[in-house]
């Protein structure tokens, strides 16, 4: 599937949310599974509400990391969407570099 190959010009650098879930999975509040997850599932548009609500539930303790990532790959409207701005993205790539 194209969503585990997806590279995001986004990194923790500068991207805000990604720092905070870094510091998060640094400091053992969330597993290095979940935050794979997240970042290659959703490369671009990765503060979207569910998201934030369901990080939200992990660090309070509500929701397990597995039940979470279950929801995540339910949302098949939110992936399609990730992936076309993937393919769009390596569409304008190969434009500007001609």
């Amino acid at each position: 599937m194209a969503n585990n190959k997806m590279k995001t010009l986004h990194n923790t650098r500068n991207c805000n949310y990604r720092r905070f879930l870094h510091r998060k999975l640094k400091h053992g509040k969330i597993s290095g599974r979940f935050y794979k997850f997240v970042c290659r599932t959703h490369p671009y548009r990765i503060t979207t509400r569910n998201i934030q609500l369901i990080v939200r539930e992990i660090l309070d303790g509500k929701m397990t990391e597995n039940k979470a990532i279950r929801l995540l790959q339910q949302d098949t409207q939110e992936l399609k969407y990730q992936q076309e701005l993937y393919k769009s993205n390596i569409e304008c790539r190969k434009k500007i570099n001609q």
